[in-house]
């Protein structure tokens, strides 16, 4: 693939050369620790329909890369990618959805980790050129996922700043059998949490260092991040019947409230009206391809699952 314009995803791999401890790189650019979470892609059968409405909404523009299209969306005033939306496929999972990709460094070998820790292999490792090599994957309970091995784009390279990604949650039928299964590909460890008035159960999972990295990508030294890179829900089995297991994402906003009320008028449908959990403000919508965004509001210290788990 080439560029339509130029921009830090074009750049090779000895541009983008970083410590093992992740962080940024000389030309800013986030380099993220192995196994963390490092990219969010949506995919739809019309990826320029659902960029002028995260453009209208989270104000976004956008870099094309072709064929595809394959747009990168950035923030005004601010260097970097935030996400990527791509062109649906002809391999399952066919419907639009948001994938969130975890950093790996070969993209084959994790691929067969992921065979060998009872999980599938859907879209088998392919390279985009200046981004990625890349794989789709489900986890045992059906969970969709993507593999990223840093090929001039090392991931996101703003996390928690307003319009950007936030953090990716884990929605599940069985969280033990989940925690075992990352645990297994990805080195992730768990810790059990409770969020809220309601103490809804989770499990809270964490990777060595990745509190490090999140203080070096934000600047911050005033406070200590924690190594937790995602919460892992459990569906109530009452409905389980309406729930697939899934990843979903959230995105930073500076007004819940006013991005929700925007949601209706340019398309979309509001899921989860604006309610608080732990402090934070959020909702969820559904855009007009029927995919489902949770927004919140929070400081700007970098990826939300990096802040000190409840006790």
């Amino acid at each position: 693939m080439s560029r339509s314009e130029s921009s830090s995803i074009g750049k090779s791999d000895k541009d983008t050369e970083h410590s093992k401890e992740g962080g940024m790189s000389e030309n800013g650019q986030a380099r993220y620790p192995t196994g963390a979470p490092c990219w969010a892609e949506l995919t739809t059968a019309d990826p320029r329909r659902s960029a002028a409405f995260y453009g209208e909404l989270l104000g976004w523009r956008y870099e094309e890369t072709t064929p595809g299209p394959y747009l990168t969306a950035h923030i005004p005033g601010h260097e970097g990618d935030v996400a990527g939306l791509g062109t649906l496929t002809s391999t399952p999972p066919t419907t639009a959805r948001w994938t969130t990709y975890m950093r790996v460094e070969e993209a084959d070998a994790a691929a067969e980790r992921v065979r060998s820790a009872g999980g599938a292999v859907l879209d088998e490792p392919t390279d985009t050129e200046g981004l990625a090599r890349t794989a789709l994957c489900a986890d045992p309970t059906g969970a969709v996922f993507g593999l990223w091995e840093a090929r001039g784009n090392g991931g996101a390279h703003l996390l928690g700043t307003p319009g950007a990604w936030n953090f990716s949650n884990l929605t599940t039928s069985d969280p033990e059998a989940a925690a075992t299964f990352y645990g297994e590909v990805f080195g992730w460890r768990t810790q059990e949490t409770e969020l809220g008035e309601e103490d809804e159960e989770s499990l809270w999972v964490c990777l060595p260092g990745y509190g490090r990295f999140l203080q070096e990508l934000g600047g911050r030294t005033d406070r200590d991040l924690s190594d937790g890179v995602a919460r892992v829900f459990a569906v109530p089995a009452e409905t389980l019947a309406d729930t697939v297991p899934q990843w979903s994402v959230d995105f930073a906003v500076t007004d819940v409230e006013a991005v929700l009320s925007r949601v209706a008028q340019l398309g979309g449908t509001v899921v989860t009206p604006l309610a608080d959990r732990g402090g934070r403000r959020f909702g969820a919508f559904q855009d007009p391809e029927g995919t489902v965004m949770a927004v919140s509001e929070g400081d700007d210290t970098g990826q939300g699952a990096g802040e000190e788990p409840p006790t």
